[in-house]
């Protein structure tokens, strides 16, 4: 028999973790190198249908 708790938590566990598409290509030819930062380490962080890639630095939602 389940209980609201092992419920909760089998919901808890459920994310999307890469969703379709690509990243744009980084030229690192290019002096437009983006933020050193962290904003992001998985599709499922982003909003609506970004996904997080690497901007020549960092990671951000694109």
């Amino acid at each position: 028999m389940r209980n609201a708790f092992s419920d909760l938590l089998s919901l808890s566990c459920v994310c999307i973790t890469e969703k379709p598409g690509v990243c744009p290509k980084i030229n690192l030819e290019d002096d437009m190198i983006g933020d050193c930062a962290e904003m992001c380490s998985q599709d499922g962080h982003c909003p609506d249908d970004e996904k997080c890639c690497s901007n020549g630095c960092g990671h951000q939602c694109m």
